[in-house]
């Protein structure tokens, strides 16, 4: 799943880059030196890991390359026990 978090108001959070970008800014594996350099927010750092939390929380697991999706199981078991829909 792809999924972003909004405040009480309905404003999406600032989580360092839209979702759906897939440049080295949106990559959780490289959070902790893109912080450092500066190209990433103490704020969207903090929304990012808040996300993983809630998300590893409630059974989803992150993925290295893309802070907004997360899977409920990983490929190998997806394959063996779920039909692939084209």
């Amino acid at each position: 799943v792809d999924v972003r978090i909004i405040n009480e108001n309905g404003v999406l959070l600032d989580m360092g880059t839209p979702s759906d970008f897939f440049g080295e800014l949106a990559q959780p594996k490289l959070e902790t030196e893109l912080y450092a350099s500066g190209k990433l927010s103490k704020a969207a750092l903090c929304n990012r890991l808040l996300l993983r939390k809630t998300m590893l929380q409630c059974g989803f697991y992150p993925i290295t390359s893309e802070w907004w999706h997360f899977n409920a199981c990983n490929k190998f078991y997806a394959a063996a026990n779920h039909v692939l829909i084209p």
